[in-house]
């Protein structure tokens, strides 16, 4: 009866929880720190079956509980699993306490009994306690499991499980336990963009790379282009763009193809925003009704004149305008003689004469309405009109 409720005493003591967490770390060996246990986040905890010792060697038949051992943590290696082991040796509990060696020895008959008394003292049940732990832990390194996935720990006879009424109680305290520790499986991020390679559906992505919950590099502007090859961000919703995110120019005059009013520029021409020729106005001033160009417009025309020299892949077409006050066809000639007059003065300004050409048009291409003094002052001009040489 003894021996059986011994047995579900250590039965339940042992598997209650490898480690006792109520004890002073003053009262035990420790080889290394056991925090990692205590606060570990892990998937699984496999409590081996004791081992048990005998007169300092594990005893008969406990081989085959160490080879389990050995095969199950091995298998967990062969499948990657992170694990940790712990390994906590046991020893009886220390006999030379205070009652039994002083109290008991009061009496001569005593004396001489408790010579003949086997004693254990807590320095003894450490060392004990530290031989079968090593033991087992040179048996696993023997087995090929790494020494740096073990933690020795070495209790002596602070564990009370056993029942001090019989000898054999005391000796199943002499034991082993060993513990795995297995880590949860880390779900794999290929690409390191924090998202799993289960959710991610645009695996290998850069390092470094913005993502989003799919795990596929951000294209804020929705063009198919990712923010990080994109060299034209925020381009308008349907929008055909090429590789680098940017909005096609067919024409290659600066002007995106959604934007552009005149396609197919010529190569090299200079265009307004819509993509056109640009048409410069030279804001020349002339004496009224004449085509005396005044002197205070004579900084404009070397302004002119500069770009010219400077530009020697253009001709310019000088076009003079006017407003539509008095007769049409007076109007015409005094247009055309003020787009000559512009014309001799930048050729004096050192521009080529076989670069410019002259145009009258009058009346005919107002820019504002002729029925107010503004109007007709913007209406009365020369504008340029440039094109490539050929």
């Amino acid at each position: 009866m003894k021996v059986l409720l011994l047995s579900i005493f250590l039965i339940g003591s042992l598997f209650a929880g490898t480690y006792d967490y109520n004890y002073s770390l003053k009262d035990s060996s420790i080889v290394s720190k056991k925090d990692k246990f205590m606060y570990g986040d892990f998937s699984e905890i496999i409590r081996f079956d004791m081992l048990n010792f005998k007169d300092n060697h594990l005893k008969s038949g406990e081989d085959k509980k160490l080879q389990k051992i050995e095969n199950t943590i091995k298998k967990y290696i062969d499948n990657n699993k992170s694990i940790l082991i712990t390994i906590i040796g046991h020893t009886n509990e220390p006999t030379d306490d205070y009652n039994e060696v002083l109290f008991d020895s009061k009496t001569y008959a005593n004396k001489i009994q408790n010579v003949f008394r086997p004693t254990l003292t807590e320095k003894t049940t450490l060392r004990l306690s530290k031989q079968y732990a090593l033991d087992i832990e040179s048996r696993l390194i023997d087995a090929d499991i790494n020494k740096s996935l073990m933690t020795v720990e070495y209790r002596g006879g602070k564990d009370m499980a056993f029942s001090d009424a019989t000898t054999n109680g005391k000796e199943l305290s002499n034991r082993v336990m060993v513990t795995m520790y297995v880590y949860p499986e880390k779900e794999l991020d290929g690409d390191g963009d924090g998202v799993i390679d289960g959710k991610d559906s645009c695996l290998n992505t850069i390092k470094g790379v913005t993502v989003d919950k799919k795990g596929c590099p951000l294209d804020d502007d929705n063009d198919g282009v990712s923010n990080y090859k994109d060299t034209c961000s925020n381009t308008p919703d349907g929008i055909k763009v090429d590789k680098k995110g940017c909005p096609f120019d067919s024409d290659n005059d600066g002007v995106a193809d959604y934007k552009d009013s005149c396609s197919n520029t010529v190569k090299g021409l200079m265009v307004d925003p819509k993509g056109c020729s640009r048409n410069k106005n030279l804001e020349l001033c002339f004496q009224t009704g004449s085509d005396i160009i005044l002197k205070k417009s004579y900084k404009k025309v070397k302004e002119f004149a500069k770009f010219m020299k400077e530009n020697p892949a253009y001709n310019a077409e000088i076009i003079g305008h006017t407003d539509s006050q008095g007769n049409e066809s007076k109007n015409m000639k005094l247009s055309e003689a003020r787009a000559n007059s512009a014309k001799l003065a930048l050729v004096d300004a050192g521009v080529e004469a076989s670069r410019l050409t002259t145009l009258g048009r009058g009346e005919l291409d107002p820019l504002q309405t002729n029925r107010t003094e503004a109007g007709r002052k913007a209406n009365r001009r020369i504008e340029v009109k440039l094109s490539l040489r050929k």
